[in-house]
């Protein structure tokens, strides 16, 4: 029998793990890494929050360095900021396209909100899944959009694209999330690949918006970015956010790229904000930083192994996650497992229809947060 990583953790119990891990690390380099960007615990009102999908470790050393280094008097000048420019630019020159293919937006919200606005109506539905992030869809209601909501395999937890594809038939837009939220799985690039062209062939006028709010945790084998079919579909773009592995939530940079007729569209339809000055300089700074998210990626990999292999432990099972957060089959009710943590100030995800009555997401926060983590989940499922 093949012994995955994680099949090895969840034989060798979390103890062992943590054993191992603390004393060889993965990589020498991730070891002398993590004295340099070592997160604190964060609470908030006395609370651990594994609640939402933020970096517990937040931005990097460097781009914490710029943000202070450009907090100056120039501030004060700032309605047509410094550097957004430049981060577009930054954008485009790394991907291989034009500034034209980039657009920039305070988060991905705005970019999810005005794709559904610009793309969907009562006449042309939205195809999402179900469960899944809910930005596009709840928009979709606003607008009296009608909605084709494909559920998730129950059993890998993986989004049934065979299914997506044949409702897109006739749709407006395809919300496509990958990794997934709050399932954690992931697509290969075959089959990513497969779906959109069997869509753009079946479906030639429906839009697919391709949303990579996770890529940076995943490792290259599992998945691939879909930029290079945004490039050669019009109908196609992917939005990317610098809220999760970046560590820049409160700072609020998300991007789309795509065509230039796709993406006038979006921003056409919906307001992006302006991008700060602060922010964007942050955001150079931590998209340059390509030290510190494979660092990002491999601590969270690590930390994820040594929670999931907990709960097999406890025997409970974890979808195949390739984020920063999990999504736990408790065999019982989200809101009676959540209740139960916040006794122990610990507050984890809200309900998922449909699973909202066997399932949990839960957030990872650092090392030190889910070994206190670890320890009340094991109390308040005993």
């Amino acid at each position: 029998m093949k012994m995955t990583r994680r099949g090895f953790v969840g034989t060798v119990g979390l103890g062992s793990v943590a054993g191992l891990l603390s004393s060889t690390g993965l990589t020498s380099k991730n070891a002398n890494a993590a004295s340099n960007y070592e997160a604190e615990a964060v609470y908030d009102g006395g609370i651990m929050q594994l609640n939402q999908n933020e970096s517990a470790r937040g931005p990097g050393p460097k781009t914490l360095e710029a943000i202070r280094s450009h907090v100056t008097k120039r501030l004060g000048r700032g309605y047509a900021p410094d550097h957004v420019n430049e981060l577009r630019e930054t954008l485009a020159d790394y991907y291989g396209v034009t500034t034209d293919n980039v657009i920039l937006a305070t988060g991905s919200g705005p970019l999810l909100v005005g794709a559904a606005r610009a793309f969907c109506s009562e006449s042309k539905p939205l195809v999402t899944t179900g469960p899944t992030y809910t930005t596009a869809e709840q928009t979709a209601r606003r607008i009296a959009a009608p909605i084709r909501s494909i559920p998730v395999n129950s059993s890998t937890m993986g989004i049934d694209l065979d299914d997506m594809a044949e409702a897109a038939v006739g749709a407006g837009m395809v919300y496509f999330c990958n990794p997934n939220n709050p399932t954690g799985t992931v697509h290969s690039p075959e089959a990513v690949e497969s779906f959109i062209r069997r869509v753009q062939r079946e479906s030639p006028n429906t839009k697919m918006l391709i949303d990579e709010a996770y890529i940076n945790y995943v490792f290259d084998e599992a998945m691939q970015t879909a930029l290079p079919l945004a490039m050669e579909f019009e109908n196609v773009f992917i939005t990317r956010s610098f809220s999760k592995a970046h560590g820049m939530a409160g700072l609020r940079v998300g991007y789309a790229l795509g065509q230039q007729q796709t993406l006038a569209a979006v921003s056409g339809a919906w307001g992006m904000g302006d991008v700060n000055m602060l922010s964007a300089i942050a955001a150079i700074t931590a998209f340059n930083d390509k030290e510190h998210i494979d660092w990002e990626r491999q601590e969270n990999a690590e930390i994820r192994a040594i929670v999931v292999a907990a709960f097999n432990a406890m025997g409970f099972e974890v979808a195949d996650s390739h984020t920063n957060h999990i999504f736990v089959n408790l065999g019982r009710p989200a809101k009676e497992f959540r209740d139960a943590c916040l006794e122990h100030k610990i507050l984890v995800g809200r309900d998922f229809p449909p699973f909202e009555n066997t399932h949990c997401r839960i957030s990872m926060g650092s090392r030190e947060e889910m070994q206190k983590a670890v320890e009340v989940f094991r109390k308040v499922l005993a």
